[in-house]
């Protein structure tokens, strides 16, 4: 990642994101048409993501729309992406959100996953965003539904709690509402559930070798408490760590307007 005040860079995530962060079988376009239908997307659209990493959303999304356009920092994440989208109509620019040089009213979308907290301007990416938007086009704010799975979200709000692991970007509390906190206006909220089958054991493992990016600050001691709490909140839940469990999961799309002139 990078210094202080700077937006998080995801090279070190590049070997493990898709092993990490894949969605089960057959999900991957079921979240690709409920951003189809978050943002009126069609075989006309235009769309860019930013954040793209390696294409879990690009990838499936991208067969319904005419042109895709994929912007990120990590040239390691991009390079995967490359190897992976054969004919697909994606294009993609390394580029800082807070300063996309595309030009203005050039996407139906603009799509953004579990971008925002990383990104330290995120004020200005969100300007941005609404800068190469057309004329009734929509930011689609998408993100792994945290409301399920309750052993998982409530040793994720302890571990910012307990750490104080602030995010460079937008701050946790306000990740569902922040596009409206600027005046964006909403245009509608679309979900879907799921299950994942995991091992409990998979995501101490996880953890504990810092796949996620709110380990990474942190010192080594400080991460084998973060592991422990969650070993113990895994135990009181499933008992037996080593034995595949089916866990409640999900995702949302929120759709906004950009603000009023």
């Amino acid at each position: 990642m990078s210094g202080a005040g700077e937006s998080v860079v995801f090279d070190r995530a590049a070997g493990y994101y898709d092993a990490t962060r894949g969605f089960p079988l057959g999900v991957e376009d079921r979240v690709a048409e409920l951003f189809a239908r978050a943002g009126g997307l069609g075989p006309a659209s235009r769309v860019l993501e930013i954040g793209v990493g390696t294409g879990r959303i690009a990838l499936p999304l991208a067969r319904r729309v005419s042109a895709y356009v994929g912007a990120d920092l990590s040239v390691p994440m991009l390079e995967k992406l490359v190897a992976k989208r054969g004919a697909l109509p994606i294009r993609l620019v390394r580029a800082d959100a807070p300063r996309l040089p595309f030009a203005a009213a050039s996407f139906e979308a603009v799509v953004a996953v579990h971008v925002f907290h990383l990104i330290a301007g995120w004020r200005e990416a969100l300007a941005h965003a609404a800068r190469v938007l057309r004329p009734g086009g929509l930011l689609l704010h998408g993100a792994d539904d945290h409301s399920r799975g309750g052993v998982w979200r409530r040793w994720r709000d302890r571990f910012a709690e307990t750490t104080g692991v602030r995010n460079v970007g937008v701050p946790a509390e306000s990740f569902e509402t922040f596009p409206e906190e600027e005046g964006w206006r909403p245009a509608g909220v679309h979900r879907l559930d799921f299950s994942r089958r995991v091992r409990p054991r998979d995501l101490l493992d996880l953890v504990a070798a810092r796949s996620w990016s709110s380990t990474w600050r942190l010192g080594d001691e400080d991460l084998a408490a973060a592991v422990e709490a969650l070993r113990r909140d895994l135990l009181v839940e499933f008992s037996d760590l080593d034995r595949q469990v089916e866990i409640e999961a999900g995702f949302w799309v929120r759709a906004y307007r950009p603000p009023a002139a």
